[in-house]
């Protein structure tokens, strides 16, 4: 698979993060086999996403706006007649008066600029929602490749089972043949391959689904892949707290809110600006016609009580932008909570990962091989060789969901965070 590298930013937004990545992106082994990277996966997002595609024709339109916003009032023309078609001397055309004339309304208070002051931090509001939607597909799309990696490295640990339980099957059946055990004991042991070869069956199933549902991110009804290529249990240096406290002020619903601060202040502006009433002017040429002269004419108009008139909306304006800096508080402490309690998590898994690795899942091997050792001479009975299995099993399952979970939280971290840490991964 070939994609074109850009939006560079947020594409090493979380790939820099969750995986140090292995060969090179959108390796093809055969023409049915393509291995994509989570960098892979985040470009294809980037440049197919119908919703990332709207944001564009949606920029456009807040463009119009702002333009539209600075527009003054326009000319007028009048054409105005009087003193025809009626009675006596006015029953005809010859005492009619006609008056052509241009007006305008001139704004005062600097009603265009604050308009377009108001249209320009409404579009910097949408570009706040539209960056917030990005990082949110851009986190879902490295969930879905998380889980498509699980489910692979799930798959391998059942067929690891299948392959223990066949291996226990053929010890038994040597057993049951030089007269050591019971048939029982070979039922039981073949009952044990039917269950792993069941798992999994069921396994590859829901790799497929996984597969499925990272691809339908960039518009695909089938899975264009057939493998996702990452280091699950390599893991990248947790970093300090001080320092994701530090970039929690670019989460974007607190950067939606600091710039509604912005656009409540417009608004509030603009709302002042309505106390100085606008004054319309017109002037023009009358012609009259009993007298067959001209003349030229003016008019001006002041509208009152502008000021009353715009105290209710002035009001309407200073309440409402109060609103936003509570809010921006009320959810930077919510944020903070949540972070907190990710990054706790975060570090244990970052040790669950350390110890089932270098600790229980050694050991464990160790054990079985002694247990398959002993079973095979007659020291151990076939339950005990099969809770060997089952513990190793085990170790290996919660190592897989210790990993995927460590890499889980760093994705809430960076969403939370919404901008790309530099932990030193290797690439």
């Amino acid at each position: 698979m070939k994609v074109r590298k850009k939006n560079g930013l947020t594409v090493k937004l979380l790939s820099t993060l969750l995986f140090a990545y292995s060969g090179c992106a959108g390796a093809v082994d055969t023409a049915l086999s393509v291995v994509i990277t989570l960098e892979d996966a985040i470009v294809q997002v980037l440049e197919r996403s119908p919703q990332l595609q709207a944001a564009e024709y949606e920029s456009r339109a807040a463009a119009a706006r702002i333009r539209q916003a600075h527009l003054t009032t326009p000319w007028k023309v009048n054409i105005e007649l009087e003193n025809f078609a009626g009675n006596g001397l006015y029953s005809e055309f010859d005492a009619v008066e006609a008056t052509l004339s241009i007006a305008r309304v001139l704004e005062l208070g600097e009603k265009p600029e604050l308009r377009g002051e108001l249209a320009q931090q409404e579009a910097v509001l949408l570009r706040n929602t539209q960056d917030a939607r990005r990082l949110d597909l851009v986190a879902e799309t490295a969930r879905r490749f998380v889980d498509v990696v699980t489910r692979q490295e799930f798959l391998v640990i059942t067929n690891e089972s299948v392959t223990l339980a066949r291996r226990t099957l053929e010890a038994v059946e040597r057993r049951v043949q030089a007269g050591r055990t019971s048939l029982a004991e070979q039922r039981r042991a073949g009952i044990a391959v039917a269950r792993a070869e069941l798992e999994q069956e069921h396994a590859s199933h829901q790799l497929d689904t996984a597969r499925q549902k990272l691809a339908s991110m960039w518009g695909e009804t089938r899975a264009n892949f057939s493998r996702t290529e990452a280091r699950l249990f390599t893991l990248n240096p947790v970093i300090d707290f001080e320092r994701l406290e530090s970039l929690l002020v670019r989460n974007p619903d607190l950067v939606r809110y600091a710039t509604e601060q912005r656009v409540g202040a417009a608004r509030t502006a603009l709302a002042r600006s309505r106390q100085r009433p606008d004054l319309e002017l017109a002037g023009g040429v009358r012609y009259l016609g009993l007298s067959d002269s001209a003349a030229l004419v003016f008019s001006a108009s002041i509208p009152l009580g502008t000021s009353k008139r715009a105290a209710n909306l002035i009001e309407a304006s200073e309440q409402a932008s109060l609103v936003s800096p509570l809010m921006y508080e009320q959810r930077r402490l919510e944020l903070h909570s949540m972070l907190f309690e990710i990054y706790q998590e975060l570090q244990h898994v970052a040790t669950a990962v350390e110890v089932f690795g270098q600790q229980i899942i050694p050991e464990a091997e160790h054990a079985l091989d002694d247990y398959e050792k002993g079973f095979a001479a007659g020291r151990y009975s076939l339950l005990e060789l099969a809770d060997a299995q089952r513990v190793l099993l085990n170790a290996r399952l919660e190592y897989l969901a210790a990993a995927s979970d460590f890499h889980r939280s760093q994705i809430e971290i960076e969403r939370l965070t919404g901008a790309a840490l530099n932990t030193g991964a290797t690439p």
